[in-house]
């Protein structure tokens, strides 16, 4: 049904490893950076222009993805075992990251696991961040 939508209706999906099993992390996750894509462009100002210009080049761009949650040591399912070790194979396989939003509108892409931090202050609960690059896919 078309409309708005809040939190609850959204839904991340992500592989546990390069080529690995896809694990519904969505309970763990209190933030997720924006589902963007860009166009690349390169300036074409000329000698005598007042105003800069950009020309598309042919090229878009998915940007890095952030994920911040809570910090869930179960074993397979939680965030440390889903991004607790950032890809280092230039030959390995891909992570595939899901996440369905209000109306079955869904943002898939492959890519890698770049960064994983822990987060740990007096008098609060130990939260993740993560990074993910992506580097083919888009909204589906």
């Amino acid at each position: 049904m078309a409309g708005k939508y809040g939190s609850s209706s959204v839904t991340v999906t992500y592989d546990d490893g390069p080529s690995g099993t896809a694990r519904t992390v969505t309970a763990n996750i209190t933030s997720v950076g924006a589902a963007k894509i860009a166009s690349k462009s390169q300036d074409s100002t000329a000698y005598g222009d007042t105003i800069m210009k950009q020309l598309p080049t042919g090229l878009k761009e998915l940007p890095d993805i952030d994920f911040e949650g809570w910090w869930d040591t179960t074993s397979t399912t939680g965030t440390h075992a889903v991004f607790g070790t950032p890809d280092t194979d230039p030959n390995g396989g891909t992570r595939t990251l899901t996440i369905v939003f209000g109306d079955s509108k869904t943002w898939a892409t492959e890519g890698y696991l770049k960064e994983y931090e822990v987060l740990a202050t007096v008098g609060n609960l130990q939260k993740f961040k993560a990074k993910c690059s992506q580097i083919s896919g888009g909204w589906s």
